[in-house]
């Protein structure tokens, strides 16, 4: 399984987990119930490449080509845990602008968790 390529992220790192909260449920006599949930939305990851080169640019552009879709999956390490999980890509294209100050390119990127 390939791995994420080594470009440095620029934080903030946006992060949505899964709610392992609980339902609640009334009835109409007795107690209420509580249950877990039976779903777990994957978590999700939302990140920029700052200022990144344009050898860095094409090789984010390769790894994109070549994972792109929702099926294809890849490693990926967290940066606040520091963990390895699988992810793949949740986005349609990429979000790819050029900053004309610094002759540089901004990466906006969306993982998800493959469960």
């Amino acid at each position: 399984m390939a791995a994420y390529p080594s470009i440095p992220i620029t934080l903030p790192l946006g992060e949505e987990g899964p709610d392992y909260g609980v339902v609640d449920t009334g009835m109409e006599l007795g107690y209420v119930q509580t249950r877990a949930r039976t779903t777990v939305a994957p978590r999700e990851w939302s990140f920029s490449h700052n200022r990144c080169t344009a050898a860095e640019r094409v090789t984010w552009i390769a790894f994109w080509n070549t994972h792109k879709g929702r099926a294809t999956v890849f490693t990926f390490v967290d940066p606040h845990t520091g963990a390895t999980v699988n992810a793949r890509f949740n986005m349609k294209k990429p979000e790819i602008m050029r900053d004309v100050t610094f002759q540089r390119y901004n990466i906006n990127v969306r993982l998800e968790e493959a469960l």
